[in-house]
């Protein structure tokens, strides 16, 4: 819940959390992130000031019985809704239990917060369950809807709630962060290359450093580097397994579009900036070979991430395969 070890959170905390002290709160707040940047810490230290019973300024006073309960985890007013284990949804159910708890009367005397994360998980009919909630709300209760920014929420929830970005920081601050972080473990290329793989958030970009991880990511370039000129695809599914390809892929990915880059002469905006000798070795392919290698790879991870019961071996064997087919 401290903010103090995620500076870039400290502003957009400042902005949110002065409508609080000034009574101006919006009973449903739609906090959009990158993945990584400290969503979970922010929306826990908001939902924090909203609970405190005795702060007057910007930080809740940590002190209070319902900051103490808080702290605790045992807060009788504070819920979190998300998708429950084995579900890849919010069903309607959650939704309408929770929303019968939001009109009994707060048991602190307070106010109550309800956080839903990954918000757009919601089935429609839960989506419309909660709406009704929104257009009538209950006094002293506040609606926390927290997703990723690419995600989709119906636009009935959207005009019903106040929208805040949660900006990632600058590759500049974030690689002062992570130096914090790592000490001397890691050129300034190499930390660049992994914010810009994480969409410049820097907690993702952290656990794409970490030492068994970024070896992986090493390792995988490495083997490009004899399977490229030899343009045998094959010797790569020695090293996948059906968990980590969807990774792999984004790598690959990546390492295309920096080679499409090259041959464009804007090298400077290249995200994979500790393999130079990668992309270049990739850029000696044309434009329309990069191209449809990105193209396949690319349906191969659409295909793993929302087609259910596909054999995930026999995904990758075809997009190896193809791959080689490629001229």
């Amino acid at each position: 819940m401290i903010l103090n070890d995620y500076p870039w959170l400290s502003l957009p905390y400042q902005q949110l959390a002065s409508g609080i002290i000034h009574k101006r709160a919006h009973h449903a707040l739609l906090i959009n992130y990158v993945q990584g940047s400290g969503e979970d810490e922010f929306v826990s230290k908001l939902a924090s000031r909203l609970l405190c019973q005795n702060s007057q300024q910007l930080e809740p006073c940590l002190k209070c019985h319902s900051c103490q309960l808080f702290l605790s985890h045992h807060h009788p007013d504070y819920y979190v809704i998300t998708n429950e284990q084995g579900k890849r949804s919010i069903g309607i159910d959650q939704i309408r239990n929770i929303s019968s708890k939001v009109y009994e009367k707060s048991q602190q005397g307070g106010n109550k917060v309800l956080w839903i994360k990954h918000a757009a998980l919601m089935t429609e009919a839960a989506a419309n369950a909660l709406l009704k909630t929104l257009e009538e709300p209950p006094q002293n209760t506040y609606f926390i809807l927290s997703d990723d920014h690419n995600s989709h929420l119906l636009p009935t929830i959207h005009s019903r709630c106040f929208s805040y970005f949660l900006s990632v920081p600058k590759l500049e601050q974030s690689i002062e962060w992570l130096k914090k972080q790592y000490s001397q473990q890691y050129s300034d290329n190499e930390l660049a290359s992994a914010l810009l793989l994480s969409e410049n958030a820097p907690l993702k970009a952290a656990t794409l450093l970490m030492p068994e991880k970024w070896q992986q990511r090493k390792e995988f370039c490495n083997h490009l580097l004899e399977v490229v000129p030899q343009n045998n695809y094959w010797q790569l599914a020695k090293i996948f397994d059906n968990e980590d390809f969807s990774e792999r892929i984004i790598w690959f990915c990546a390492l295309l579009s920096d080679a499409l880059k090259a041959k464009q002469k804007v090298g400077r905006f290249i995200v994979n900036r500790d393999q130079v000798p990668l992309v270049r070795l990739l850029a000696t392919n044309s434009n329309e070979k990069l191209s449809e290698l990105y193209n396949l790879w690319l349906q191969a991870r659409n295909q793993l991430l929302t087609i259910t019961g596909l054999n995930k071996e026999l995904i990758i064997c075809n997009v190896l395969a193809q791959s080689e087919l490629v001229d």
